[in-house]
């Protein structure tokens, strides 16, 4: 993956997040409460045209999320397929706003792919999104859009 086209090119422009995307998003973190769920945003930066609901395999789901390894390799391979990456990663805070925990930032194994988190404390839900680090975190911009096309 080249500079121009993965994720470091994402972060100068907002994502751009189709509305069906985002109720996709917010039914699942719904459909899992009380535990956290996860899943992937895949495109063309910065277009996201693809959504995977993954399973939380985590231990402690409540309060932590460990997307399936096996669901994350398939949905990669199927955006390999489609000349498309991954753009995003999702979670939900089902009793927590939309910030990165400590425990968000500990378990940090996707480097500064921008996360994206939903919290259920609100109706609607929040939908933030961040770039995270070890210590610290950024927000970034996001656009929601009407269409993926």
């Amino acid at each position: 993956m080249s500079d121009a086209e993965g994720p470091a090119a994402g972060a100068t422009r907002p994502l751009e997040i189709p509305r069906a995307h985002c109720e996709a998003m917010i039914a699942h973190c719904r459909a899992e409460s009380p535990l956290e769920c996860c899943g992937l945003l895949g495109g063309r930066s910065p277009r996201v045209s693809a959504f995977f609901a993954l399973p939380n395999v985590a231990a402690q789901g409540e309060t932590r999320y460990e997307a399936d390894p096996i669901a994350v390799i398939e949905a990669a391979r199927t955006l390999r397929e489609e000349g498309k990456e991954i753009l995003a990663i999702y979670h939900s805070h089902p009793r927590w706003q939309a910030i990165p925990s400590r425990t968000d930032l500990e378990l940090n194994y996707w480097g500064e792919m921008p996360r994206i988190i939903v919290s259920l404390l609100s109706e609607p839900p929040e939908i933030r999104a961040w770039r995270l680090d070890p210590e610290s975190f950024e927000e970034l911009p996001w656009t929601l859009i009407e269409s993926d096309g």
